[in-house]
């Protein structure tokens, strides 16, 4: 079977996005590819997913050209991870919405425009 090794997103400047990453979310870098050319990093987190990072070459569109519509992170308190987020500067999109009893969930963008989402279940949406 096949799982997911990792996401890989542009980056205009990787290693402030690696900064942001590392900060918000506790992601860890696991390589460092900031000599390379390109510049880049994979950050994981504790499961071992990954979002790599890649310095943008000349001529290839930004987070406006989405290719990714978000990437979400679960967490286990919506409110908590939003008020530590909105301390470091963070702006959502709306307020947190929670649907059906089902899912918590908020909608904001990375500082280069990548959307982002937080979403707690009260049971893991894959078991």
């Amino acid at each position: 079977m096949a799982c997911i090794e990792h996401v890989a997103l542009f980056a205009a400047d990787p290693h402030a996005l690696k900064d942001f990453y590392a900060d918000a979310f506790g992601l860890r870098v696991v390589l460092d590819n900031s000599k390379a050319s390109p510049p880049g990093y994979f950050l994981a987190d504790d499961a071992g997913v990954a979002v790599e990072l890649i310095g943008r070459p000349e001529g290839v569109p930004g987070a406006d050209t989405r290719w990714i519509c978000h990437i979400a992170f679960i967490v286990e308190d919506v409110a908590a991870a939003r008020t530590d987020l909105e301390a470091r500067g963070v702006v959502f999109e709306q307020e947190t919405a929670v649907d059906n009893e089902a899912m918590t969930t908020a909608f904001f963008r990375d500082p280069e425009g990548n959307r982002l989402q937080i979403v707690s279940r009260p049971r893991p949406l894959v078991s």
